[in-house]
């Protein structure tokens, strides 16, 4: 047995390499620093970081002045830069506004030789007129005017004055003739009235848009001056949106102003852009002699093509009415940028009923600002009565909306 454990144990020390050489235990030295350097492990692991050292309290009083100069320096120059930048955008943008208008300009023909080919188009749509009118209890009188061929079936457009005490009404067209014309109806608020001939097949203007002209555009009037027969005179258009130029007169629409020759009997006439569109109906001159002064003032065609429409369809042009009296802001209520203070009411006003009170300074109605007791009178005369228009008011610190049925503006007002 202890044969065969010998060579066993001789077996197993044969055939184990290991066990072949003496055993010799190694002690390993710890890694240089200069293999670290070069390992790629301890370039991302061990890689010796320099602590960083505290500011000294100078260069940290330094850094902190540093900052605080650049934030004031910021606040100082971002609104600048901001309003400078502002200021480019609306350069650039008037430039090219600027730049159209050149191109546009140079493609379109001389504004002179426009002219008599546009008066040789709207002279047979004007027409003079004359009446016979009442004076008193016995008198009779005349007077006279301009109308529009407004529809080649023998509607004409002119202003009430003209024919307001007429008995007759005789209408001289341009090629001479000379025809009785019978009144459909008229508006008294907003001095226009609607006439009718038996004649039809008659050149009728075409109607343009009042509301695209602007300061500056060139027109022409045509008209009927102190019976001399039609004329025709050129200027421009000087203002737009004209309330009430003329204190002694009642009216309640807006105006445009030209300068363009209007006097007495041009009255009712047209004035019609170079396009030969009408966008006016002259009616007034403002004059210290009754001459022309370059200060006139016709009724925008947007407003006289809606009484005509009215009146064609209702033989009357009915208004919206508020009922009451209101001025402009008073001095010691300046602080509100606009609108109109009420300051009374008239009987069964539609106003006082909706809420409204004495003092409440008006500020909207609907979605337009208001900044004149004359525009807000526009724009009610342009509703019909049976709407409902929402005004906002300030009253007192508070902000209201109330709702307004509108009633009928009496004839009288």
């Amino acid at each position: 047995m202890e044969d065969q454990q010998n060579s066993s144990e001789s077996n197993d020390s044969s055939n184990n390499p290991f066990l072949t050489e003496p055993f010799v235990e190694v002690t390993a030295s710890p890694p240089s620093p200069e293999y670290w350097r070069h390992s790629s492990v301890s370039s991302t692991l061990f890689h010796e970081v320099p602590r960083q050292q505290p500011l000294s309290p100078p260069r940290r009083r330094i850094s902190v002045l540093f900052w605080v100069l650049v934030f004031f320096a910021g606040v100082l120059t971002i609104p600048w830069l901001a309003e400078q930048l502002a200021y480019s955008l609306n350069r650039g943008t008037e430039r090219a506004k600027a730049d159209v208008a050149r191109k546009l300009l140079a493609d379109l023909p001389d504004p002179e030789q426009r002219i008599p080919w546009v008066a040789r188009v709207v002279a047979p749509c004007v027409v003079g007129i004359r009446t016979i009118a009442s004076v008193g209890q016995d008198g009779i009188g005349m007077d006279v005017g301009s109308g529009v061929i407004v529809d080649s079936k023998g509607y004409i457009l002119t202003n009430q004055h003209v024919v307001s005490n007429a008995r007759t009404i005789m209408v001289r067209l341009n090629d001479g003739r000379v025809i009785e014309a019978q009144s459909i109806g008229r508006d008294q608020a907003t001095d226009l009235a609607v006439l009718k001939v038996k004649e039809t097949n008659l050149d009728a203007v075409t109607w343009g848009d009042s509301r695209q002209i602007e300061v500056g555009d060139q027109v022409i009037a045509i008209g009927n001056p102190y019976d001399l027969g039609q004329t025709v005179t050129s200027g421009i258009i000087s203002a737009t949106e004209r309330y009430n130029p003329i204190p002694s007169k009642r009216w309640v629409q807006e105006f445009l102003q030209t300068d363009a020759a209007i006097n007495p009997g041009n009255s009712g006439g047209a004035l019609v852009n170079l396009k030969g569109e009408l966008i006016g109906i002259n009616t007034a001159i403002f004059s210290e002699t009754g001459g022309n002064l370059g200060i006139g003032f016709a009724i925008p065609s947007f407003l006289a093509k809606k009484v005509y429409e009215e009146i064609l369809k209702h033989g009357e042009m009915k208004h919206g009415w508020l009922g009451l009296y209101m001025g402009p802001i008073p001095s010691h209520l300046s602080e509100t940028p606009h609108g109109v203070v009420v300051t009374g009411f008239l009987p069964e006003s539609p106003a006082r009923d909706a809420g409204l009170k004495v003092g409440d300074i008006i500020l909207r109605w609907n979605e337009t600002e208001i900044n004149d007791p004359l525009q807000l009178s526009h724009l009610v005369v342009l509703s019909r009565p049976g709407e409902i228009a929402t005004v906002e008011i300030r009253r007192k610190e508070k902000i209201l909306q109330f709702e307004i049925l509108l009633g009928v503006r009496p004839v009288e007002l």
